[in-house]
Order: C-alpha cells, then structure tokens, then sequence
C-alpha cells in the first residue's frame, strides 16, 4: 500500500489523522505561548531595560568580580548600588527642578486671563545685550498676549500634553531603576543565560547561534557606549553647568538636552540659548566660564562619539547610527537599542549570505 509522505497510510480519507493530531499540538504549543507573552507583556519594557543593561554592563561586571575574588553576587551587587546612586543622585536634583517648573507653569495658566511678562525695569535703558532684548520686547500685552488669550484652551491643552510627557519621563525613570535591580540579578547569572541563549540560536539557525549572541552582544555594547553614553555624559556636563549657574527651569532643559543628544542633534540649540541668557542676566565672569563650559559641552561629542562608537565594531558605524536613530523613531528609547541589534544582525546574515560557502549548508 503506499504511503504519503507523513507516513500515514494513503486511504483516501481526508485529513489525515496525523495531519490532525500535529495540528492540535501545534495550536496548543502556539495558545500556551500566546499565554505566556500575555503574562509577561506588562513587564516587558523592564525585562527588555534589564538584559540591555546586564549585556552592556557585563565587561564591567567581569572586572569588578575579579576584583572580589571571584563571587559573582557580591560584584552584581556593588553595581547596583553604584548605577542606583548615579541614577537616583542627578534624577532627584532633575526631579526637583521639574516640579517646580510645572508648578509655575500651572499657576501662570490657572486664570482665566493671560498676560505678557515684563523685563525687569534696570534692563530699559541699559547697554549691551539687556538693553538690546529690552528694545524689541513688547512693553505691553500686544499681539502676543492676545493670540494666547484668544486660544487659551489650545495654550493649556499643550501645557497639560508637557506635563503628562514630563510625568511619563518620571515612570520611566522609576522602571530604569527597577530594571538596573533586575539587570544585577542577570549579571550574576549571566554565565548560564549566555549558555542557555546560545543553545537557543543553536537550533535556530545553526552553529551560527554564538556568533549572533556575540554580535548582539557588541552591538548593545558600542550603542551603549557611543550614542546614549555620550548624550548621558554631555546632559550631565550640561546640568552641571544650568544648576551651578543657577538658570531657571535647570531640570526641563536637561531632559530636552538629553532627548536632543539621542536623537544626535546634539545639545547646541538649548546651550545657545542659556549662553544668551547668561550675557544678558549675569556678570561678566560667571557669563564667560558658563559659556565656556557650554562650548565644551557642544563640541565633547565630536571627539568622544568616534573614540566609543565605532571601536572594533562587527557592523560598520553607519548601520549601528541608522539602526538606533531608526528605531528611537519607530518604537521609543527603547528602540534606540533594539533597532542598532535588529539591523546589524539582519546586516551581518546578509552579508554571509552575499559570501557563502558550500559547508553544510551554513553561513560562512
């Protein structure tokens, strides 16, 4: 009798019952993982924070556990408490200033009228850059005034989408200290998850599964390191400067140069304009070391993002930017790294696919 080629007998009858049967499992196994997600999509934006972060910070880890004799809990936990100071310290500073911030805001739109603020009167009549900013400020409500007047639920629908964004970078503040926790928990046990994600991409695609675990894991690394560890660094150069020179909503302007930096405009426009708002309420000293420290802050990329960024990169430099702008665009910060790994992955497959060599059928 013949047989077709699920090795069931040929009798004519439609479906197949074991064509059934590996349907049923199939359905099942599909449902039990659907269920699974489920379960764990409200965590995943944290789980995805944490692996990020255990991957970027591993050859830190390695070091610090050498350094500790060897105990892997005792060094995952030294991390963690020096990310949490270094995230907690500057956020509170930032948090601070926030609130304040939105606390004036609130009160400036919590009338029904509003008004044109007004220079000080020493600025009219004086020299330099006051006097010049004193001439062409309007010395009375005008037009301006009158426009927000006229469409002041738009003015304060804006304002309240500010404070929702504002009050949303505060949670993902809470969740990337949450996840630094999460991420110690991982680096203690990284030497098993490696394992386990290499066995993983094993029956995935081959014996190619280390060598896609090693590229991710430069990939989050050099991303780390030379988009979003530059952009940090130059926010906090640039809150260094804002809060010491006291500038008015100090802790806004830090998470605008922050997302500025990210998106690799950089922190120029903002440190333009505290640079004329020091000429023209300040002495001339503090204005002099304030604008010098802003132009080291502007040009700090240009030599720190070459010397991280492109070092012993497995992609070339132009992928890992195009992939972390790209996904920043599509889903979020989150993307900034999720995009870079993404396409340097798809990049490093097509160019083995490009080289191939009759091995067995795998990727050169």
């Amino acid at each position: 009798m013949m047989t077709d080629t699920m090795g069931t007998n040929n009798d004519g009858k439609w479906p197949p019952a074991q064509a059934v049967d590996t349907f049923i499992r199939l359905l099942l196994l599909g449902g039990l993982l659907l269920w699974c997600m489920l379960i764990l999509a409200p965590f995943a934006t944290i789980l995805v924070w944490a692996v990020i972060l255990a991957v970027a910070l591993f050859p830190l880890f390695a070091t610090v556990t050498k350094w500790v004799g060897g105990r892997r809990v005792l060094a995952s936990t030294l991390i963690v408490l020096v990310g949490l100071a270094a995230i907690g310290v500057p956020g509170y500073f930032t948090g601070q200033s926030l609130v304040g911030s939105l606390n004036e805001l609130r009160t400036h739109l919590s009338g029904d009228d509003l008004h044109m603020p007004q220079l000080p009167a020493d600025w009219y009549g004086s020299g330099g850059l006051r006097g010049l900013i004193a001439d062409k400020w309007p010395k009375n409500d005008g037009a301006v005034a009158e426009l927000l007047r006229d469409n002041m639920d738009t003015v304060k629908d804006l304002a309240k989408k500010v404070v929702q964004g504002l009050a949303s970078f505060t949670v993902d503040l809470v969740k990337l200290i949450i996840s630094f926790i999460a991420a110690g928990v991982l680096l203690a046990y990284a030497k098993e998850g490696g394992q386990a994600t290499e066995r993983f991409l094993d029956r995935v695609m081959g014996r190619n599964g280390k060598a896609m675990v090693d590229l991710a894991a430069g990939t989050v690394r050099q991303v780390a390191k030379g988009i979003l560890g530059v952009a940090v660094l130059q926010a906090l150069m640039f809150a260094l400067g804002v809060f010491i020179a006291g500038v008015p909503a100090a802790g806004f302007l830090t998470v605008a140069a922050l997302l500025l930096c990210i998106v690799q405009i950089g922190v120029g426009p903002i440190a333009i304009g505290v640079i004329i708002y020091a000429w023209a309420t300040m002495g001339t000293l503090p204005a002099v070391l304030l604008t010098i420290w802003m132009l080291v802050t502007m040009i700090s990329d240009n030599v720190l993002k070459p010397m991280l960024l492109g070092r012993g990169a497995a992609v070339p430099t132009l992928v890992i930017f195009l992939g972390a702008i790209g996904g920043f665009i599509l889903s979020g910060f989150i993307g900034l790294f999720t995009g870079a790994v993404v396409l340097s992955i798809g990049y490093r497959l097509m160019q083995g696919w490009m080289t191939m060599e009759a091995q067995g059928g795998e990727l050169a």
